[in-house]
C-alpha cells in the first residue's frame, strides 16, 4: 500500500525527516562555500535532499529541507528568509513527486539518470530562478536584479552539484542493492 503525501508518516519517515533536516543544517550552515554574490553560497545539501526525496518520498524531502534550512537561518543571525526556505522544501517535493524510482531494488540506470537530471534541473529553475527571487521581492522588497542574479547563480550551481553528486549517490546506493530478479532459488 502506498503512502499518501503528508499522511501516514511512520517512524521511518519521521526519523528520515529529522536526519535530512540535520544534514541540510550542517551542510548549508558549515560546509557551504561563500561566493562573491551577497548572501549566496555553494552547497551540496540539495543533492542530499534529492536522494532523500527518492528514497523516502516527497513529503520527507520537503519537511526535512524546510526544517534544516529554517534552523540555518535562525542560527545565522541574518533573519529568516521564508522564500528560500520554502524553495528548499519545494525542490525536494518536486523531485520526490516526479522521480519515483525503485532504487531499493537496484533500479537507477541510464533512463532513470536522465529523468532524474531533467526533473532536478526543472525543479532548480522553478525554485531558485523563480520562487526564491519573487518571494524576496514580494515579501522583503529586495531589488529584482540582485535576487534574480542570486537565484540564477544558485539554480545553476544546484543543477551542477545535484547532477554530479546526487547522481553518484543514487547510482552508488542503487548499486549496493540487489536488483529485482537477481536472486534465484536453486
Amino acid at each position: 500500500m502506498k503512502r499518501k503525501l503528508f499522511r501516514d508518516f511512520k517512524v521511518k519517515e519521521v526519523v528520515a525527516t529529522a536526519v535530512l533536516a540535520a544534514l541540510v543544517f550542517v551542510l548549508l550552515r558549515y560546509v557551504s562555500i561563500p561566493t562573491p554574490l551577497p548572501d549566496t553560497t555553494l552547497s551540496v545539501h540539495d543533492a542530499i535532499t534529492a536522494f532523500f526525496a527518492i528514497l523516502f518520498g516527497a513529503d520527507v524531502a520537503f519537511l526535512g529541507a524546510v526544517i534544516g534550512h529554517l534552523f540555518v537561518d535562525i542560527s545565522s543571525g541574518w533573519g529568516i528568509w521564508w522564500a528560500w526556505i520554502i524553495a528548499s522544501g519545494l525542490y525536494g517535493l518536486i523531485v520526490g513527486i516526479f522521480c519515483k524510482f525503485d532504487i531499493e531494488n537496484g533500479e537507477f540506470n541510464k533512463k532513470e539518470i536522465i529523468r532524474f537530471n531533467i526533473v532536478q534541473s526543472i525543479a532548480a529553475v522553478i525554485c531558485w530562478g523563480l520562487i526564491a527571487p519573487v518571494g524576496d521581492i514580494v515579501f522583503y522588497g529586495e531589488p529584482a536584479d540582485k535576487v534574480f542574479l542570486q537565484g540564477i547563480f544558485v539554480g545553476i550551481s544546484v543543477i551542477v552539484a545535484v547532477g554530479i553528486i546526487g547522481t553518484l549517490i543514487l547510482k552508488a546506493y542503487a548499486g549496493s542493492r540487489a536488483q529485482k530478479g537477481s536472486l534465484r532459488k536453486s
